[in-house]
């Protein structure tokens, strides 16, 4: 009987032990919040032709979209249902004409910025996209203050312009009164050098990410410049837009060699991902842009001429 009873009790405490250990390691395993695919938009003819292969997309305030349409030499404003507001563009050099647009900023909700790689300037519009000024660069200044073939942009919150160029390898600062000020991240920049820039993010804190394509990595600078840190090494290949989750610290990157979004934490580790190669829902094709309006996340599908709409859910829901 005593036998027996020391037999039913050990029993009894492996079987507690080994809840408890599956409870540990359940709770010690990250939990991904779920990614909730919402429907899919501008797949279809818009304003006068389809999607062809759009490098750039960017969200203002209202949740309207604007769109660098690459292979129609053209911009496009939508509202958030991607309904035709605005279009903008047509192949030349003149004012409102386009030789392969493949960036664009309309983050205020006031002005848009559209970077005309092959005409080697950048576009002003207002949020209505009309023409309001080209900057090109200038060769009489410095060649640490010029630019040759610009790939990227964003406007901070002063009304500074930081353009990422192809021809230096490098970030241009360009002050609120259309002035170079400073340059960052070529040849003699140390841990920080960019091998060939892809996009732009300023996010909250007066950070600066830039995606580096040919290094497969997102280089982290402050405000003035200096180099922070890496992020995604390993992880990424071709990595090219990002976009910021206001009020948290996600970093979202369209994975472009992968097929995919990843996010990333303060920390800079990976978080989630999500997507794979495909045409289905939920599926990309050289995702070269993503924007964050909400919860709401804008994935441009650029190999399959659309743009895929996600929903970050909370864990509660």
């Amino acid at each position: 009987m005593i036998k027996t009873g020391h037999r039913r009790i050990l029993k009894d405490m492996k079987r507690i032990l080994l809840i408890l250990l599956l409870s540990a390691i359940e709770s010690a395993a990250p939990s991904q919040p779920p990614i909730v695919f919402r429907g899919m938009m501008l797949d279809e003819v818009i304003g006068t032709a389809k999607l062809s292969q759009p490098l750039g997309m960017d969200i203002d305030p209202d949740g309207n979209i604007y769109l660098a349409d690459t292979g129609n030499n053209r911009i496009l404003k939508c509202n958030r249902r991607g309904e035709l507001l605005r279009e903008a563009g047509g192949f030349g050099f003149d004012k409102q004409q386009f030789d392969r647009p493949v960036d664009i900023w309309a983050g205020n909700g006031l002005e848009v910025f559209v970077v005309d790689y092959n005409n080697q300037r950048l576009e002003r519009y207002d949020k209505d996209l009309n023409y309001i000024a080209s900057y090109y660069s200038d060769e009489v200044q410095q060649e640490s203050l010029q630019f040759g073939y610009p790939a990227a942009v964003g406007f901070s919150a002063i009304g500074e312009i930081f353009l990422a160029d192809h021809e230096f390898n490098r970030v241009l600062r360009i002050d609120s009164f259309g002035k170079p000020k400073s340059s960052f991240g070529d040849f003699n920049w140390g841990e920080g050098r960019l091998a060939r820039p892809a996009k732009i993010l300023l996010a909250a804190r007066q950070k600066i990410f830039v995606s580096d394509s040919t290094a497969e990595a997102i280089v982290e600078f402050d405000y003035f410049g200096n180099f922070v840190r890496r992020l995604g090494e390993g992880v990424l290949r071709d990595p090219a837009g990002m976009a910021a989750q206001r009020n948290s610290a996600l970093v979202f990157v369209a994975d472009r060699g992968n097929h995919r979004i990843v996010c990333f934490g303060n920390d800079g580790e990976k978080i989630l991902d999500f997507g794979k190669r495909g045409r289905a829902p939920g599926e990309f094709s050289f995702p070269a842009d993503v924007a964050v309006h909400g919860s709401r996340i804008f994935v441009l599908d650029t190999g399959n001429n659309r743009v895929q709409v996600f929903e970050l859910q909370s864990k509660k829901e």
